[in-house]
């Protein structure tokens, strides 16, 4: 009979096999594949808080898959990436940028700040203009010497990963591409580094265990799309009051400063909804949305509300209308 094999790029699966402290030797025997740091500073790998802390209360928030601290103060950023995503490279720099804002608090200086390394494994093809499966990038001038050495990307590409054995990272890399049972059992006797990260995926393969965590994995996934729903749906009734709002309240004032103002300073939706509405209507739009003296409480609270939900400025802005500068003070 078949037996259902779980993936090691299953987030749950990672998360038990590297990002357990208990299993940490895993950890640590693939990154001495990987990286060239001291060998001492494994002596204290320790598995961190994976939330990243925030510049600003409106920043979004982000949330990695795995996160180590070494004996030295290095922080290593471990990511999974199994589907294609937009703008990849941003998102890479954006989170490793806040691993290295994150050490430091006001006051200190800028001595105590660690080497910040970001490791991705893709499996897909994100570096298309590379032939190489293993990619690592720093801080370098045209004459490469260099700038840092406080950042470090590396890529790891799956799709790219040749057929034979090339390299001591080549087993781990295999290991992240099995499906099969075989395949499993074939690493295993070869390579014994890799019999303990195995038989701890075979082990969450087993009836219960793979039921219990598939039904958890569903669980979150169903989570993030009814969050995702409710941001939408709070975002477009948040539209739809600023709108209903502006509208009576530039009836009101009257059409001369409102309609100016809304072709002034008004953003594109006010001044298009002003041109199909005639002159009444573009003061509405024009004065509730573009208009700092013009703001109802109702856009305040609606501001308020969004930014306390993590959305940036910009988002909170559009939506509501506000003058940027009144936005950022709430």
């Amino acid at each position: 009979m078949h037996k259902e094999i779980i993936s090691p790029l299953s987030d749950f699966v990672f998360a038990e096999v590297f990002g357990n402290q208990r299993n940490i030797g895993n950890t640590r025997a693939f990154l001495k594949t990987l990286l060239d740091i001291p060998e001492d500073d494994y002596d204290k790998l320790t598995v961190e808080n994976s939330t990243l802390g925030r510049f600003f209360r409106q920043d979004k928030k982000g949330i990695v898959d795995l996160k180590l601290s070494t004996k030295s103060g290095r922080i290593i950023h471990i990511e999974i990436q199994v589907n294609k995503k937009a703008n990849m490279r941003s998102r890479i720099l954006y989170y490793a940028a806040k691993l290295l804002w994150e050490q430091i608090k006001k006051g200190e200086e800028y001595e105590k700040l660690h080497q910040v390394i970001s490791i991705i494994i893709c499996d897909h093809r994100l570096l298309e203009e590379e032939q190489s499966y293993i990619n690592k990038y720093e801080l370098r001038n045209r004459e490469n010497r260099s700038f840092t050495d406080l950042l470090q990307v590396v890529i790891l590409e799956l799709p790219k990963l040749p057929k034979a054995e090339d390299s001591s990272l080549w087993p781990w890399l295999r290991f992240f591409k099995c499906k099969r049972e075989e395949e499993y059992d074939m690493l295993a006797r070869k390579y014994p580094e890799l019999k303990k990260p195995i038989q701890s995926v075979k082990y969450m393969s087993l009836g219960e265990n793979i039921r219990e965590l598939m039904f958890r994995e569903k669980l979150r996934k169903m989570d993030e799309r009814a969050e995702k729903k409710q941001i939408m749906l709070e975002r477009e009734q948040a539209r739809t009051e600023a709108r209903a709002e502006g509208r009576a309240e530039g009836h009101a004032e009257g059409h001369a400063e409102g309609h100016a103002e809304g072709r002034a300073e008004g953003h594109a939706e006010g001044r298009a909804e002003g041109h199909a509405e005639g002159h009444a209507e573009g003061h509405a739009e024009g004065h509730a949305e573009g208009h700092a003296e013009g703001q109802t409480e109702s856009q305040l609270e609606i501001a308020r509300r969004l930014k306390a939900r993590g959305l940036p400025l910009a988002e909170v802005v559009e939506i509501t209308g506000l003058n940027p500068e009144l936005a950022e003070k709430l």
